[in-house]
């Protein structure tokens, strides 16, 4: 019986150890990216979201995540950043302490005020076109993680079918959905439907379905090109019968004298 314990307890033991380490990922290597402080606004919401994401793996305390940002900033952004912590030294204020302030500080400069509202005009502007139903979500989703928009359900599922092109909206605004990810599968299927009934639209990319009901063969001769051979050849024989006149009256003349 000891023996069985003594066997459990070290399974148990290393079953704990295993789980440890399985989910931890504090001894994985994570490059932390640049940034080098350009006048871009995008690359700068795409840098701050993949700090988070490493800041969410590893169990970094708040000073040592402000020394890993400073360190990898680059160009304008450390010079920027140098002038910034001199002049809360000189003003006798505290050095930044977390990421969090130190976040909200970097968007303050690198992301003006404006942005959000132009990113939320955008977003509602936001149309399917010639995008596929998963291309228009993706884009809508990326606008709206970048943007930090948290709107209602009910509204980002509006906001979707709104931007939908109508062939498609028709369809699924038919039935009662609890969950976005539900209308976006059924918006993929109803544009799958439609691929395979052969509509111009998502077969040429046209705007309109409308095909000529003729088509020109070969031998089709347009009107103005038979107008104009008629022409031509009435005129060619008022010109052989002209000549033919002449002809006749040399003939006659010859016989006179």
């Amino acid at each position: 019986m000891g023996r069985n314990r003594h066997r459990g307890d070290m399974h148990e033991r290393n079953h704990r150890r295993f789980d440890r380490r399985d989910g931890s990922l504090n001894n994985i290597k994570m490059k932390i990216p640049s940034f080098q402080g350009r006048n871009d606004l995008e690359i700068y919401l795409e840098w701050e979201k993949k700090m988070e994401f490493i800041f969410d793996c590893h169990n970094y305390s708040d000073a040592k995540k402000v020394k890993l940002v400073v360190i990898e900033l680059t160009n304008y952004a450390i010079v920027w950043w140098d002038k910034l912590v001199l002049s809360r030294k000189r003003d006798g204020e505290r050095p930044f302490e977390t990421w969090r302030e130190m976040k909200a500080l970097m968007r303050k400069n690198f992301v003006p005020n404006h942005y959000y509202r132009v990113l939320y005009q955008k977003l509602h502007r936001l149309m399917q076109g010639f995008k596929c139903v998963e291309d228009y979500y993706k884009e809508m989703e990326m606008e709206m993680v970048i943007g930090d928009v948290n709107e209602d359900r009910e509204a980002t599922m509006a906001q979707f079918l709104n931007g939908l092109n109508k062939e498609i909206a028709h369809v699924v605004e038919l039935q009662h959905y609890v969950e976005l990810e539900d209308m976006v599968h059924m918006a993929i299927k109803v544009e799958r439907k439609l691929k395979q009934k052969g509509i111009s639209k998502y077969n040429t990319g046209s705007t309109s379905s409308y095909k000529p009901s003729w088509k020109k063969e070969k031998n089709d001769i347009p009107k103005k090109a038979v107008k104009n051979k008629i022409v031509q050849f009435l005129k060619g024989k008022g010109k052989a019968e002209t000549q033919s006149s002449r002809n006749r009256d040399i003939k006659c003349l010859n016989v006179l004298v």
